[in-house]
């Protein structure tokens, strides 16, 4: 009875709602090993209901089977993992919105584009659109499209041995 009563005038107090413009999102960032610089980033997005902690695993095993210098960025797509906290995102819920918040991600970080997207299910259409955004200078004249792209290249199994297939692609890109 009492709790309903509070509730009751909790409710009853007016209160602004202010709404929060986008800063960033979440992300987590793995480096192999972690106390050196790198030259390289890749982003690992998520898909649909994940959050970038998923590929935490798979992240750590692929930096650390790559030349040094690389850094993955993990990063929760809007209203997934520890983004779904900020509550700050405008509608529509779009892959185009999604990949927005990706670059005023990066801008808001002060970080060089990325020069990999690797995107599982919904992540991957997040990066494709990205990729396509980036193309038709929607992000500005400082934005540069991923060096490499590997699309229709899939892989429909799980465990370690999906880490040296995925790092020998990687090889093969053309980075300067």
């Amino acid at each position: 009875m009492y709790h309903r009563h509070f509730l009751r005038r909790l409710l009853a107090i007016p209160a602004t709602v202010r709404r929060r413009s986008l800063s960033t999102l979440a992300f987590d960032e793995i480096r192999s090993p972690p106390d050196r610089s790198y030259k390289f980033t890749a982003f690992v997005l998520h898909g649909l209901l994940g959050s970038g902690r998923n590929w935490r695993s798979f992240s750590r095993s692929l930096a650390s089977s790559l030349p040094s210098g690389w850094r993955m960025i993990l990063v929760d797509l809007r209203n997934h993992g520890r983004s779904a906290e900020l509550g700050c995102f405008e509608q529509p819920h779009t892959m185009k919105n999604a990949a927005n918040d990706l670059a005023t991600l990066i801008e808001s970080q002060g970080w060089n584009w990325p020069d990999v997207v690797i995107g599982h299910s919904m992540g991957g259409k997040v990066a494709l659109q990205f990729a396509q955004s980036c193309s038709r200078g929607d992000y500005g004249q400082p934005a540069q499209l991923p060096k490499q792209g590997s699309c229709g290249f899939w892989t429909l199994f799980q465990g370690k041995w999906a880490v040296k297939i995925v790092m020998e692609k990687l090889r093969k890109f053309c980075i300067p």
